[in-house]
């Protein structure tokens, strides 16, 4: 019973301090002024407080060196002038965040030792306003947990911390503000790309399309288009790690008196040049392999940087690595027929075909229907096709003679005009065929065991012509 009693005690002590509570903050809330409350916002500490949009330039002054960029019209340019590009993204970014300079706290109202906070040589960042008017922002060190830099405003007393970050955006050199991208332009846009290693030119390639590509020197040759659009994939993508020294007095030291290697590249309107160096020295805070790092510049600017070469695949591929592995290989839409001599016999195809409409495509073989489908719905017409420009070479060799009769010879009557294009396969010994296009030796020697492999030319042909002969 003592204890039933105890507990009712205890619910209404509980419901008249809960009462008490709401009833308080009721009263609070009633007799607040609304004007005396404050947001987060108004409770920040400005250090500086501006419009952007107003900010006509910004001066540095740090050990890195002296410098300004300045508003010019829609653009930021530098003073004295610099070489590289300007990054939009990084001027933007320091000019909103210069804008509006906001406080962790304030260390001191005033300090007779500014050498405890490294204000006594401070780095200085003055930012000018339209008007003429400006305020300068003095940097000294960071705090001891490292998160915080000091700062105060030159002529005043007050000293405060700021983000770590201001140290970023105010203790820097001229390159902080460089472009990263080498060439912004997508890897379709290119029109020319080649190199050179050591000083010896390893191929240079002009890109007329997706599936036009030639290798314009050391000799000319059609181009592996699956391969350069790769390569052409990975140059693209190179950009500037850090800048290293403007205006050098040694470019041996960076291995670019005698670039080990020299990347070109452009689209119709812009050629870039990108000479490659020594490794450059291993950054303690860097993720990336020191091996893949290298020292480069252009040859027009005298600025060194590095950059990161690990996707460059192209450093390691040869000349004959991306010459086109095909003898001839004709888009079907092209081609108005095709004669194949082989075994003795001659085969004719003709062919109706619209570029985007495969639904009308329609065949022909020695003049029969040849649109049948195999079991898996494919066209055996275009399996055949595709045997037939599908003929790679396994061996690159040339200056060699080809005499004798073709065993194999393959005709492309082209559109519009049905002009011949004539393939031939020559026998080189029991192994080899030469291939010869239009009397010309391509440098390749074909297998001769190509032509019977599984989905080859014979294979094709072979099940084509059943298909063909079945029907009545």
């Amino acid at each position: 019973m003592k204890l039933y009693r105890n507990a009712i005690i205890l619910v209404v002590v509980l419901g008249l301090l809960v009462g008490a509570y709401f009833f308080i903050n009721y009263k609070k809330s009633g007799t607040t002024d609304p004007a005396a409350q404050t947001t987060e916002t108004d409770k920040s500490i400005r250090v500086m407080e501006m419009d952007s949009q107003k900010i006509s330039s910004i001066q540095y002054s740090s050990p890195e060196g002296q410098f300004t960029i300045k508003r010019q019209g829609d653009t930021w340019v530098m003073d004295p002038a610099y070489e590289l590009a300007l990054d939009k993204n990084t001027v933007d970014n320091t000019v909103s965040s210069l804008a509006d300079v906001v406080a962790n706290k304030v260390i001191a109202e005033k300090s007779d030792r500014l050498s405890d906070f490294g204000l006594d040589k401070p780095s200085v960042v003055k930012v000018v306003l339209s008007d003429g008017s400006s305020k300068e922002l003095e940097v000294g060190n960071k705090s001891p947990t490292g998160e915080d830099v000091y700062v105060k405003l030159k002529g005043q007393q007050k000293i405060y911390t700021v983000g770590g970050y201001y140290e970023d955006m105010i203790k820097v050199g001229r390159g902080h503000f460089a472009s990263k991208q080498i060439l912004p332009i997508e890897a379709t846009a290119v029109k020319k790309f080649g190199y050179k290693k050591d000083g010896n030119l390893q191929y240079s390639i002009d890109i007329e399309s997706e599936s036009d590509m030639k290798i314009l020197a050391p000799l000319k040759e059609e181009a592996d288009t699956t391969k350069i659009s790769q390569l052409v994939q990975t140059v693209v993508q190179l950009e500037i790690k850090d800048i290293i020294e403007e205006k050098p007095a040694n470019l041996a030291k960076y291995g670019l008196d005698k670039p080990a290697y020299e990347i070109t590249y452009g689209n119709k309107n812009t050629t870039k040049i990108v000479l490659l160096g020594d490794k450059a020295a291993a950054d303690a805070n860097s993720s990336t392999s020191s091996g893949n790092i290298l020292y480069a510049k252009f040859p027009d600017a005298n600025i060194v940087f590095t950059v990161d070469v690990s996707k460059l695949t192209f450093l390691d591929v040869g000349l004959k690595d991306i010459i086109s592995p095909f003898v001839y290989i004709p888009n079907i839409n092209e081609v108005n027929k095709v004669e194949l001599s082989i075994d003795g016999k001659t085969t004719v195809s003709e062919l109706k075909t619209v570029e985007g409409k495969k639904e009308e495509d329609k065949f022909k073989v020695d003049g029969k229907d040849a649109n049948m489908k195999d079991s898996n719905d494919r066209s055996l017409f275009k399996a055949f096709y595709q045997a037939m420009i599908g003929v790679t070479f396994n061996k690159y060799q040339a200056g060699l003679k080809p005499q004798g009769t073709p065993e194999i010879t393959i005709k492309y009557y082209m559109k519009p005009d049905n002009k011949v294009v004539t393939v031939d396969f020559i026998p080189k010994d029991t192994n080899y065929y030469y291939a010869v296009k239009d009397g010309v030796y391509t440098n390749r020697l074909v297998l001769k065991n190509k032509f019977n492999e599984a989905e080859g030319v014979r294979d094709t042909l072979k099940k084509l012509k059943e298909a063909v002969d079945k029907v009545k």
